[in-house]
């Protein structure tokens, strides 16, 4: 698949309901992993930092369709830039 291609399908996968699902159920965790760590005074510093992780990798994972459309966005204005015929000088 070209650059175009791979663009194409990570725009139609963030309209897509089952990103939107997701994303919703991504959310909800996230929030119940923030709730525990808030409701449990006597939480061990690593079950915190567990739970911190799952947030953070949450997160991560909710980002990333923008973050590949980012990267392809740039590859293709770059590839584009570079497939113009150059001009040369007299």
């Amino acid at each position: 698949m070209s650059d175009r291609e791979h663009l194409k399908a990570v725009l139609d996968l963030q309209k897509s309901l089952g990103w939107k699902v997701l994303a919703d159920v991504m959310n909800q965790e996230v929030v119940a992993a923030a709730m525990a760590i808030a409701d449990n005074p006597k939480m061990t510093l690593d079950e915190i930092n567990f739970r911190r992780g799952t947030i953070w990798a949450a997160k991560q994972l909710m980002d990333l369709p923008i973050k590949i459309q980012l990267k392809l966005e740039n590859e293709l204005a770059l590839s584009t830039k570079d497939d113009k015929p150059k001009l040369q000088r007299a």
